[in-house]
């Protein structure tokens, strides 16, 4: 269920990643399976960003499943940089995932990382590509994404290099994401609150 759950990382928020709560619901065919909500915090230069989600209606009948990840980070002048991570999941009374760790050097984790493309889009908004380490408790591993040509003039697309993921960022909503495709499932936007 994580796999399909980590693209819901692209939530962000730009001018000095403002605080936010936002909820989107997990699809599909249409069929929704999951309410996602994300938080971004901020006390003394110091971001905490969690997401809880769990299956619900008729899936949650068949798979009782939860997830908490939260990652705390810092912005300095080597860019964003991931301090610990903890990503814990369990399907009914199992637990699944477990990984709880302090990433070092100018690592990001999977819940941060296109938090880290804000920090860099404020200082460079013509920049194009990005890449980072990411670590995720079992491996650190080369990420890539890159900006594309997109019709609608408030969204920003932003795809992975391999294809697999594409995320539309709606400016007027200080560039969260809005609507996140990942092979199979959807992530709708349901609602922002500054």
């Amino acid at each position: 269920m994580i796999k399909f759950l980590f693209p819901l990382l692209f939530s962000f928020s730009v001018l000095a990643l403002k605080p936010h709560t936002a909820t989107y619901t997990l699809s599909t065919l249409d069929f929704d399976l999951a309410k996602v909500r994300i938080t971004l915090s901020k006390i003394d230069n110091v971001y905490s960003y969690t997401l809880d989600a769990q299956t619900e209606g008729m899936i949650a009948l068949f798979l009782d499943y939860k997830i908490r990840t939260k990652s705390v980070f810092v912005i300095n002048q080597f860019g964003l940089q991931t301090k610990h991570y903890q990503n814990f999941e369990q399907g009914g009374e199992k637990v699944k995932k477990n990984i709880d760790i302090y990433p070092k050097s100018q690592q990001v984790d999977p819940l941060n990382q296109t938090l880290a493309i804000v920090n860099i889009l404020e200082k460079n908004p013509t920049k194009k590509d990005f890449y980072f380490l990411v670590n995720d408790g079992k491996k650190i591993s080369k990420k890539h994404y890159y900006q594309t040509q997109n019709s609608n003039n408030n969204l920003i697309k932003f795809v992975s290099s391999n294809g697999d993921s594409e995320v539309y960022f709606a400016i007027d909503k200080y560039y969260l994401p809005v609507l996140i495709r990942h092979k199979k499932f959807t992530y709708r936007l349901n609602s922002i609150q500054f």
